[in-house]
């Protein structure tokens, strides 16, 4: 049994789609065995390739027919077979390895208003870019995040509704960095909701 989007999922993987693409191909899964399959199968790949260094890659050319001996011959196998997933895997989703790392991902849980929070952590020049998904917040209510850095200091980083789809992202900003960045407060018009940390 074979399935379309088991294209999606190299690029899932290597953390090359999308919000949109990525939240979609989520759903899809639980749904797909053919796709769940194919994730086992390639699930080492980003692992394996995290070994190899560019001298490495820049230098399969200069391998000899013959490996040598025992341990060198060893290494030499291994990163042939990197090489030729990396080049499976380019024809099949593009490159996939070329494109940039995901966003940190800070996650937690209130117990006591059971407020789930996600937020994506997008350096800029500028400051920060966030992206928040939150699950159990009231219907109505008017939320917002403050920011607080590392010496005390505190700024607003958004406003919303609570009325929102489910996979839909919230999208928030501060000119604190990343690296200086302590915590985020979600809170609506009833107090505190939930804190996020790194």
């Amino acid at each position: 049994m074979s399935c379309t989007h088991t294209v999606d999922v190299g690029a899932y993987l290597f953390g090359s789609l999308d919000l949109r693409e990525r939240s979609a191909f989520e759903r899809h899964l639980p749904g797909c065995e053919a796709c769940r399959a194919e994730l086992l199968r390639f699930a080492p790949l980003p692992g394996l390739l995290g070994r190899l260094t560019l001298h490495d890659v820049e230098h399969l050319d200069d391998m000899p027919a013959q490996p040598p001996r025992q341990n060198r011959g060893h290494r030499r196998r291994v990163l042939l077979v990197c090489a030729a997933v990396l080049v499976a895997l380019a024809l099949a989703g593009g490159v996939l390895f070329l494109q940039p790392a995901p966003p940190p991902t800070w996650a937690a849980r209130d117990q006591g208003t059971g407020v789930d929070a996600e937020v994506a952590m997008i350096q800029k020049t500028w400051g920060t870019e966030m992206r928040f998904k939150l699950d159990n917040v009231k219907p109505g209510a008017r939320c917002k995040v403050i920011v607080f850095d590392r010496r005390g200091q505190r700024e607003i980083g958004g406003w919303w509704g609570s009325d929102h789809a489910a996979d839909e992202r919230i999208p928030g900003s501060t000119s604190f960095r990343l690296d200086q960045i302590d915590r985020l407060e979600v809170s609506d018009e009833g107090g505190l909701l939930v804190t996020l940390r790194p």
